[in-house]
């Protein structure tokens, strides 16, 4: 079974590319986008500060000299690391200590996240950072450009001037907001919305087909495999719709992915860092959903997760 044999996967599914990275970990990067490519994803979402600021720029690379129609969204409001390179090299060496150094992670990730930039929704900023965008995408047009984790106090309605301009111009497709929370701590502006796949059991599920999902991986997919622990039954039922012999406690995400697919009708978002899974998890996904028995399948899921969710 090929790529091309499941539309609604290429049409509905999308790649994260936070973990896009430089320095050491850019041909890893490269394989990444390809292999999305390969197995028939044609959105790609990315940001300024995304893989230490290099994710646009091997995002722009890795799709040079492909033929397929992608479809390229970024954001702006959050600068891009000021010393990305710097960043790049302490990571390399912070990565092989944290195994041996208890709390070093925890550490740094706490200084990183102390140091985070606050957003910036300056007229000057958005358009300086669309702008630096382009170049580093390798682009003369961004299908979707979404404010990064707008606040409410944020001034965002003069930028709609702006973004209309672009759009106008042929520059830019569409614009909205997006945030890594759920859509309650969402400020909405323009026509797409990006943020954190509802749970379930959560109160507001209302979810329209331009939206974003991103975070099954993340959310959904340890809740999928507490479920399976607790049910023989469920497990077996899900068993049938993997690839023969597939342990389904090892498919948690592709289960995620196939459950939000199915139970909403609007774009979802997938990452890792790991061209292999990402390869192994899409096809486990065209499985699924290709079954006659995957929605009936899905829906004893969700009414499970529910149970467990139900307070």
């Amino acid at each position: 079974m090929n790529a091309a044999s499941t539309p609604m996967l290429t049409s509905r599914l999308g790649f994260g590319c936070g973990r896009l990275k430089g320095g050491g970990d850019k041909a890893t990067s490269l394989r990444l986008v390809h292999a999305a490519l390969d197995q028939g994803i044609r959105y790609f979402d990315t940001a300024p500060p995304y893989g230490l600021g290099a994710s646009e720029s091997v995002l722009g690379e890795a799709l040079r000299g492909r033929q397929e129609d992608v479809i390229v969204a970024t954001k702006a409001g959050l600068a891009r690391p000021a010393s990305p390179g710097l960043k790049q090299t302490a990571r390399a060496i912070v990565k092989p200590l944290a195994r041996w150094v208890p709390g070093l992670r925890q550490a740094v990730l706490k200084g990183m996240a102390m140091r985070a930039p606050t957003g910036n929704f300056a007229f000057e900023f958005i358009a300086r950072s669309f702008e630096t965008s382009l170049q580093q995408l390798q682009r003369d047009r961004v299908d979707c450009l979404l404010l990064h984790e707008a606040q409410p106090h944020d001034p965002l309605t003069p930028l709609q001037a702006l973004l209309d301009r672009y759009v106008a111009s042929g520059q830019l497709g569409s614009y909205g907001s997006s945030t890594g929370e759920p859509v309650s701590e969402l400020v909405r502006f323009g026509t797409v919305l990006q943020y954190r796949c509802p749970a379930p059991g959560a109160d507001d599920t209302t979810v329209a087909p331009c939206d974003v999902l991103h975070g099954a991986l993340r959310f959904i997919a340890p809740a999928i495999g507490s479920a399976l622990e607790r049910s023989p039954q469920l497990k077996a039922q899900l068993a049938s719709l993997l690839p023969a012999g597939t342990d389904p406690a090892t498919a948690t995400g592709s289960l995620a992915l196939a459950y939000t697919l199915a139970r909403f009708e609007s774009r979802v978002l997938l990452s890792t860092n790991q061209p292999q899974r990402l390869t192994t998890t899409l096809e486990q996904v065209r499985h699924i959903t290709a079954s006659p028995e995957w929605r009936p399948a899905i829906a004893t899921l969700h009414a499970a997760l529910e149970r467990v969710a139900a307070p």
